[in-house]
């Protein structure tokens, strides 16, 4: 069983790895939940105690693998019906959880992005991820906004799985599909945030950011649709 704990914190590596992410089966979705809390914790604890800035990219490797192992087999009866149910499969379903959790921990853990960072082999000072805090304030309609964004392309991947198509069409049909939106909330979206909001790319593009955030917990094979290569 621990090739397969390794098997899932390898899988962990950020936004690249979301190319393979797979939709959660109802049975994993608190396992995962669970295990994303975990990890955060503890990355919260090992961060404090050496700033994951100051890791080396094999450093970073190192930290995540044992964080990850040692959270789950804090669940080894969770992790065993997982693997006995996958049969064959085990270690493919172990990556694909694995990347859902990274997919989790990028939405929800603001010191997970440091460690990313350092396992891609980047300055976190000069590689910052966009602010997602989304304040009490604006949060009834970006939830709203997300969701409906995340209705409109689940709808559009039943009918052709966005995975499959090529990057262009992909992104230029995940572009519709949210300036739709953004029009559809055009007076709510003004409200918010000023009559000269629609017309302040910046403003409009930090938005966004947070949106897909929202959007990474809601639907997060569908976000990892725009994040991936070809």
């Amino acid at each position: 069983m621990p090739r397969y704990f390794l098997a899932l914190a390898t899988a962990l590596l950020p936004l690249a790895t979301l190319a393979q992410t797979k939709p959660a089966a109802p049975s994993t979705t608190p396992l995962e939940s669970q295990l994303t809390a975990e990890i955060c914790q503890d990355f919260d604890k090992l961060n404090a105690a050496k700033p994951f800035a100051q890791l080396s990219k094999e450093e970073a490797m190192s930290t995540l693998q044992q964080s990850m192992t040692q959270v789950a087999m804090n669940h080894p009866q969770e992790i065993e019906q997982l693997m006995k149910a996958s049969g064959a499969d085990a270690q493919s379903a172990m990556q694909a959880m694995g990347q859902r959790v990274a997919s989790q921990l990028a939405a929800d853990c603001p010191v997970a992005m440091t460690l990313f960072a350092r396992l891609a082999g980047t300055d976190p000072a000069t590689a910052q991820a966009p602010d997602i805090t989304v304040s009490e304030a604006e949060r009834p309609l970006l939830t709203k906004l997300a969701t409906d964004i995340c209705t409109d392309l689940t709808a559009q991947d039943a009918k052709k799985p966005l995975l499959k198509m090529p990057k262009a069409d992909r992104m230029a049909m995940v572009q519709k599909t949210m300036e739709r939106q953004i029009k559809a909330h055009a007076t709510e979206l003004t409200q918010q945030y000023g009559p000269t909001f629609l017309q302040d790319m910046p403003r409009i593009t930090a938005m966004g950011a947070k949106v897909g955030g929202l959007m990474a917990k809601q639907c997060p094979t569908q976000t990892a649709a725009f994040t991936i290569q070809p």
